[in-house]
Formats: C-alpha cells, sequence, structure tokens
C-alpha cells in the first residue's frame, strides 16, 4: 500500500510538473510567432519574481533606447541616495525691521521642487504674507535659480526646438513653451517670479521693486522654508504619469551638494546615478548602459531588458511589494489604466522610434512574474504594426499561460 501510495504521488507531481513545462512552451511558442510578425528590433526577457527563473528570453542583452523606462533607474536611485522621506526646500530671505516692512530685496531660493503649480505658488505666498503680515516690500523679488546650472535648462540629446519640461532650481509644473533655445533660458524661474508677485499683490502687498534673477546676499539669514510633498509621492506621481519634469527635477537632485559650487550639474547627477547603479546592480556606464538624463527623452540612453528587469527585482528584495505603489497599473488613473483586462503593475516607454512596458504581474496561475518589453525602430503604419498592441499580446500570453 505505501508503495502505490507513493506512486501515485511521483505520478501526480510529474503531471503537475509536464502540464506547467507544457504552458510554459505554449507561452514561448505564441510570444515567439508575434515577434516574428513585429516589424521592428524587439528584445523580451521574463523572469519569475520570487526565484528569478528565466521564463522566456529573446534579445535580452541587447541595448535599446529605454525611452521612459530610464525613470525606473531614477526611481532606485532617489530611494537610496535621498529616501522616501525627503523634501524640497523653497527658501526666502530678507531683512525687515518693522512688522510688516521688507526693507531691500526678498530673495527666494529654489532647490528644484517639481511640485510647484501656480496654486501651490499661491499657498506660499498666503503663507508668507500671514507668517510675517507683509504688506509692503521696498526692493525687488529676486530669483536664485542657481542650485542647478542654469544653462542646463535641457537635458543632453533633447531636440533644442522640441516641447521639452524646462528644468530648473525654480519651476513651474506643467509648463512647457516652444521658442528659439536663446530665448527661453530664464522663462521658467520669470514665471514662477510673476505668478508669485500677483499672489502677493492681491494680498495687498506692494512691491516697489522688479521681479528678476540673480544670487542671494550671503549676509542674510533665511527667514522662512517651504517644504514639498515628501518624496515617495513625487516619485509616485513622476512613475504613474510619466511626469517627465519631475522625472528629469528629481535626476538633478541626485548630484551631490558637497560640492565647491553647491550647484547640481548634469555630469554630477550621471555620476550619482552611476554609483547608485554600479553598487545595487553590478552595471557600469559606458560599458553596459549608457543614461544621460532622468525622464528618458534622450536618445543617447542606451540599455537592455535585462537591467530594467535587475532594478525592478532589486526594488522588489528591497521593498517587496510596496514598491508596486509607484507603478502605474491597469485599475488606476495613470499609463496602463484599462490597457489590459486584469492587473499588471508596469512603467510604459514612449518614442517615435521606441516603446517599452516593464513592470510585474500576477498570471492567471497566481505565479508573480518580472518582466520587460522593448521596441525600437519599428515601422509603424496600420494599427496591426502598433508596438503597443504587440506589447498587449505579450502581456496577455504571459498573464494566460504561466
Amino acid at each position: 500500500m505505501k508503495l502505490k501510495r507513493k506512486i501515485i504521488i511521483f505520478l501526480s507531481s510529474f503531471l503537475i510538473f509536464t502540464s506547467l513545462l507544457i504552458c510554459v512552451a505554449g507561452a514561448g511558442t505564441g510570444i515567439r510567432e508575434e515577434i516574428n510578425q513585429f516589424p521592428g528590433f524587439s528584445g523580451i526577457l521574463i523572469k519569475d519574481l520570487n526565484t528569478q527563473e528565466v521564463l522566456f528570453s529573446h534579445n535580452e542583452d541587447k541595448l535599446f533606447t529605454p525611452a521612459s523606462l530610464t525613470k525606473i533607474f531614477v526611481l532606485l536611485a532617489a530611494l537610496e541616495i535621498l529616501g522616501e522621506e525627503y523634501a524640497y526646500p523653497t527658501s526666502f530671505y530678507f531683512s525687515s525691521t518693522v512688522p510688516g516692512e521688507i526693507n531691500g530685496n526678498l530673495y527666494v531660493v529654489g532647490s528644484g521642487d517639481p511640485t510647484q503649480s501656480p496654486e501651490v505658488i499661491r499657498k506660499i505666498a498666503d503663507a508668507l504674507v500671514q507668517k510675517f503680515s507683509i504688506r509692503h516690500i521696498s526692493g525687488d523679488i529676486v530669483l536664485d535659480n542657481s542650485k542647478f546650472l542654469p544653462e542646463e535648462f535641457l537635458g543632453r540629446g533633447w531636440m533644442w526646438d522640441d516641447k521639452n519640461p524646462l528644468i530648473g532650481a525654480l519651476t513651474v509644473t506643467g509648463y512647457k513653451v516652444k521658442e528659439k533655445q536663446n530665448s527661453y533660458l530664464n522663462t521658467m524661474p520669470l514665471l514662477w517670479g510673476k505668478i508669485f508677485s500677483q499672489e502677493l499683490s492681491k494680498k495687498g502687498v506692494k512691491i516697489d521693486g522688479s521681479i528678476r534673477i540673480g544670487k542671494t546676499k550671503e549676509n542674510l539669514r533665511v527667514k522662512y522654508i517651504y517644504y514639498s510633498d515628501t518624496l515617495d509621492k513625487i516619485l509616485a506621481y513622476m512613475m504613474k504619469k510619466s511626469d517627465n519634469q519631475s522625472a528629469e527635477n528629481v535626476f538633478r537632485t541626485l548630484a551631490p551638494e558637497d560640492n565647491p559650487e553647491g550647484v547640481s550639474t548634469i555630469a554630477r547627477a550621471i555620476a550619482s546615478l552611476e554609483e547608485v547603479i554600479d553598487i545595487t546592480l553590478g552595471l557600469k556606464w559606458g560599458r553596459d548602459y549608457i543614461l544621460v538624463d532622468g525622464c528618458g527623452l534622450s536618445e543617447y540612453n542606451l540599455t537592455t531588458p535585462t537591467h530594467l528587469v535587475e532594478a525592478i527585482s532589486c526594488l522588489y528584495q528591497k521593498y517587496d511589494f510596496k514598491i508596486l505603489d509607484y507603478f502605474a497599473n491597469t485599475k488606476e488613473k495613470g499609463t496602463l489604466k484599462e490597457r489590459l483586462p486584469f492587473q499588471v503593475w508596469g512603467k510604459t516607454g514612449t518614442l517615435s522610434s521606441a516603446s517599452a512596458l516593464a513592470g510585474i504581474l500576477q498570471t492567471k496561475n497566481k505565479r508573480w512574474v518580472v518582466f520587460c518589453l522593448m521596441e525600437n525602430n519599428f515601422i509603424f503604419i496600420e494599427e496591426e504594426n502598433d508596438p503597443k498592441i504587440f506589447e498587449n499580446r505579450i502581456i496577455e500570453y504571459i498573464y494566460e499561460n504561466l
């Protein structure tokens, strides 16, 4: 009887294992057919999230332009360097000997806060007026935009004549322009100052001077600091909405502050990102990958499906399923909303010559998988050639068969 029972258990286990192999093989066949029909260069890596077993791979170590999948590396680096509780300070300096009177200039020092919409700037002005009962500013409103190198308001490899987020230490969320390059170097901080000045005026504050860009006087003490939302909220918005301005500002903030000039540059931001990727993933900039911005607009960026799966897996190992809170998903408002009829958490990527999707899902068989799909150099003539439809079909195969 014992022998018979052992045989039954063995056969049952064998059948279950065989059926799983058949499912995986079936999924692989279906995915391979989709790849063969797709008119472009594609790379795919699918792994079991927990065991890291490779379930399917195709060109997984080839270099691709990642588009907005770049933001996954920024997420990883920002959590490592800055931490979830980091908040951007906007500091106000002035001299006041009489209550309600600012003698001379009001200095505003930005740090790259990507959350300051006109409504937030209104609240900042309101808080400042209420705290100090400000009625009169005898000088100028001076905008200190020096935290980020002003001439690096565009990222490396961006098209200067295209619509891009303008990057600076003082930015207005969601504001984009399409003008000649030399005409909008100072557009963003001056726009911030204009909105701020208008809100002060609405509250009855008389301003004698003008709005201008300049450096804060060293002998002044900070009078007030406004802090942004914490970084966990900023990163979730960046990822779910694929917000380029947030991503690029966070990327620039990665640069260490202990440099002689106290200025964040693209080169320093790249070096900080490079260090995190080296420590956490063991990858070398220039040898294994190239990343030169934070939002993914640059076509200089190059990485592989393997690198992105490793980055997501690293985030999962550090933060468990809490990491899903940062990714867009098919059930909530964001870049993946209602794209598929089942739950997928991921990051999308889109440029004219690149499309991508990477993330995590639980299959129909209750298996958690991590995946990355990347497509470059495709010919998008009709709906059947749409890389997003190609991605959806692959994800459907994963969900149904793995």
